[in-house]
């Protein structure tokens, strides 16, 4: 019988795959890239597709990192 699939599928998600995918994409937004661009990177492919992407910008993670930079940004406007 041969087995077919993830022997390593009972370890759960891969979060080390979403936080790079993550710090790719807030470092992108950083440099004025569109969401639309960067999901359309290679690298974004390789680790694992548009669905991965768009759950990894979803992510409060994400979103709260984001919302920091605003927060900074305009900090740094103020003064």
């Amino acid at each position: 019988m041969r087995f077919s699939g993830n022997p390593y599928l009972f370890l759960g998600r891969r979060p080390f795959r979403e936080a790079r995918l993550r710090s790719y994409i807030l470092r992108e937004l950083r440099r004025a890239r569109s969401l639309d661009e960067i999901a359309g990177d290679p690298y974004v492919q390789r680790c694992g597709g548009a669905s991965l992407f768009w759950r990894v910008v979803q992510d409060p993670a994400t979103i709260e990192s984001l919302e920091a930079d605003i927060r900074h940004s305009f900090e740094a406007l103020k003064q």
